[in-house]
């Protein structure tokens, strides 16, 4: 890319990052409820093919549905938003936090529960823009998940602007299956604490994975925003919890 364009690349992402924040939301659901259908920039995948098939609910004893990733036999990552418990102010214990992989209307593949899970030691169930770069929770599993499900490969890096990424997660408009956006642009903006890209997803997408362009997870979407210039989403990347993936 061109200097004089990728600045202005950098100074649209800055302008756009800026003017979200006072809308930013995060996106949790809590229960299924008949919605409209997506819109045609999201759409159903097949839920038995690579990588989705590593892509999964992520359900709680608190009513809340996520999305997580698998990212070896016996860890996923999702968002940590989706495990606090707003009702007591406190995170839930591991075992009423349950993982589902393959699900689609009701039938599914693979189901287990946490035995423990790994945080920001900062973590402290706080939403906010400043707070966001936390926002992710290691599930060590309480069962390995089948041989035949192949864990999502990491990123090196942050995605550069304007590269391609696809945006996966079981939505309330679609809460039965899993639904994919990959026409999703990746913005200058924020920095190397957090991804910000040019997207439309709802709640449910909370911790579901960002896709690169070479089929890595290059890190998991914890919270959207609005502009003018359309809809914005926010993902903590795999640098913040690389560290974290080994005891």
């Amino acid at each position: 890319m061109h200097r004089s364009a990728a600045r202005e690349c950098r100074r649209a992402g800055t302008r756009l990052f800026a003017a979200a924040l006072a809308l930013l939301s995060f996106l949790p659901t809590t229960g299924a409820r008949a919605e409209p259908s997506p819109p045609a920039t999201r759409h159903r995948v097949d839920i038995s093919a690579k990588p989705w098939n590593a892509v999964g609910q992520v359900n709680t004893m608190a009513y809340s549905r996520c999305t997580g990733a698998l990212i070896a036999p016996r860890l996923a990552v999702t968002a940590a938003h989706c495990l606090f418990n707003r009702a007591n102010g406190r995170f839930l214990a591991p075992g009423s936090v349950h993982f589902v992989l393959g699900y689609d209307r009701g039938r599914y593949t693979f189901q287990t529960t946490a035995s423990a899970i790994r945080m920001d030691p900062a973590q402290d169930g706080t939403r906010s823009l400043a707070a966001a770069p936390r926002d992710w929770a290691l599930l060590e599993l309480a069962d390995p998940a089948p041989e035949s499900i192949e864990p999502l490969g990491l990123a090196d890096a942050l995605p550069p602007a304007e590269s391609l990424l696809t945006a996966g997660g079981f939505g309330r408009d679609r809460a039965y299956a899993l639904t994919v956006a990959d026409d999703c642009r990746a913005l200058a903006g924020g920095g190397n604490a957090l991804i910000v890209a040019r997207c439309s997803i709802v709640q449910g997408y909370s911790g579901g994975p960002l896709i690169d362009d070479a089929g890595r997870l290059a890190g998991i979407s914890v919270a959207i925003g609005k502009t003018e210039a359309g809809e914005v989403l926010f993902g903590v990347p795999v640098s913040a919890w690389r560290g974290r993936l080994e005891r």
